[in-house]
């Protein structure tokens, strides 16, 4: 199966530089993920960016999603295993 194109909700936060912001997801393992995507990774969102953070989505390369989970590469490279109502393939 090919990997498809898709984006997964997260929460977003401002980086120290930018053109770039900070992603933060909670993984199926019960931890949570913080990782750093160029902007125009972010999808629709034009919310204020914030130190207590905006909910938001990343566009994400979706490589499996059924059942319960989806695994996905998030744009630092990362890949995460997240729930599957998360994931929005296009």
């Amino acid at each position: 199966m090919a990997a498809s194109q898709g984006h997964m909700e997260c929460k977003l936060y401002p980086s120290a530089f930018s053109g770039e912001v900070v992603f933060q997801v909670n993984t199926n393992q019960g931890q949570s993920y913080e990782g750093v995507a160029p902007k125009h990774y972010v999808v629709n969102t034009n919310a204020q960016l914030t130190k207590a953070g905006v909910d938001g989505q990343v566009k994400v390369r979706v490589l499996k999603n059924g059942g319960n989970e989806a695994r996905v590469s998030v744009p630092d490279g990362h890949i995460l295993i997240v729930s599957a109502d998360k994931v929005h393939e296009k």
